[in-house]
């Protein structure tokens, strides 16, 4: 059995809500007819007047959960028709129409949402009855639910009709739906996670649009794949068809675990490694400074990317000359231990730190102050000259 979403349970909540209302405005009168019963004689009963009558109607029917009268009645509320207006008591029965499947109610409680009639205004619940609304075919509602997801406004892909939705946006040629499926996926936001999917995406994104954010994400998401074991031997790579083996796989293929069969055979690699390398720096040659900094610390820790101090330093003070605190940090300390440069600099470590701690990174200070107590008082006076003129050549 699947879990019931927040959606479903808010619903059963205005469901009873509305159904205690409605009880209660179509028994006080009752009530009130009794208490005074026993006071006064009985009169002939003068005929109501058409509109109590109608509104009498739909109250009892929508009690009994006629969705339509439910709607009916969330329109009489709303505009003051046969009852005094009420904006909560509309949103109430519109709320609990939509539940049982009328579309027009959805957009009603949407709209009530969304303008902050009835509740407070809320985004996100407006959503959910925008998605509620085009679920149930409302087709102006479905491009509103859209709209609201591409602009920010609400974050949750839905569901499956929602993945649908923007999918085919995606496909359209919209990058900032390709985007957010990919976003969506990577992150699990409102999804379960799907790495395929997210690659598959961010893949869209970068090749047919060019965009260096999916660039960088794609470079980094390919570079962080596990290790997995390949038998190069039993691989078929010939571009030629008819010199191919059919007994063999044509392409890399990897497995999770070493086979037993061809331990002899079988070498561990990362499949990313290659690819994510060259789109991440792909994307550092553009400018990005996420792209440079990731960049430049698999180059200067060796693990991701193949070990090169020099060629990380540079990445890593390409993101720094950007702003990038975090890259201004791991130069500072690479600085003060001599690592990538030809020998120890503890005047460019204050540097960094200080550039580090104006700009708000914590522990910077802490790590400037520890340094400088290392330093002479020329080559303090060094730093500081340094400081201020990379914040005049930037404008600071």
């Amino acid at each position: 059995m699947r879990p019931r979403s927040q959606v479903s349970g808010k619903l059963d909540l205005m469901r009873t809500a509305a159904f205690v209302a409605a009880l209660l405005a179509f028994a006080m009168p009752l009530a009130c007819q009794a208490a005074t019963a026993k006071a006064a004689k009985p009169k002939p009963a003068a005929a109501k007047p058409a509109a109590e009558s109608h509104f009498g109607t739909l109250t009892a029917a929508a009690a009994k959960g006629d969705a339509e009268a439910q709607y009916e009645l969330g329109l009489a509320y709303r505009d003051g028709h046969g009852a005094k207006a009420d904006a909560k008591l509309a949103l109430i029965w519109f709320e609990l129409a939509a539940t049982n499947g009328n579309a027009h109610a959805a957009v009603e409680a949407a709209k009530a949402h969304q303008d902050g009639r009835g509740a407070k205004s809320d985004m996100v619940q407006a959503g959910q009855w925008w998605y509620r609304a085009a679920v149930l075919g409302d087709i102006p509602a479905q491009d509103q639910w859209v709209d609201l997801v591409l602009s920010g406004k609400i974050v949750s892909v839905g569901g499956d009709h929602g993945l649908k939705w923007i999918a085919e946006k995606a496909l359209d040629g919209d990058l900032k739906a390709a985007m957010i499926l990919a976003e969506a996926y990577e992150n699990g936001i409102g999804i379960a996670p799907n790495r395929s999917e997210a690659e598959g995406w961010y893949r869209l994104a970068a090749l047919l649009h060019g965009n260096v954010e999916a660039e960088f994400r794609l470079g980094r998401m390919l570079l962080s794949l596990p290790a997995g074991w390949r038998v190069p031997s039993e691989e078929e790579w010939s571009p030629k068809e008819a010199d191919r083996k059919t007994d063999r796989p044509f392409g890399a293929v990897w497995l999770s675990t070493k086979p037993a069969d061809s331990e002899d055979k079988a070498i561990q690699l990362r499949p990313g490694i290659v690819e994510g390398g060259r789109l991440l720096e792909a994307a550092a040659r553009r400018g990005h400074a996420e792209a440079q900094y990731a960049l430049g610390m698999a180059l200067v820790g060796g693990m991701e990317l193949p070990l090169d101090m020099v060629a990380g330093v540079t990445w890593l003070e390409a993101a720094a000359a950007q702003g990038h605190t975090e890259a201004m940090m791991a130069l500072a300390e690479y600085s003060a231990k001599g690592q990538g440069f030809f020998a120890k600099d503890p005047v460019r470590a204050y540097v960094m730190y200080d550039l580090a701690a104006a700009l708000g990174e914590e522990g910077a200070p802490a790590a400037r102050e520890a340094v400088a107590k290392t330093l002479s008082q020329r080559q303090l006076a060094r730093a500081r000259q340094m400081v201020q003129e990379f914040r005049d050549s930037q404008g600071l």
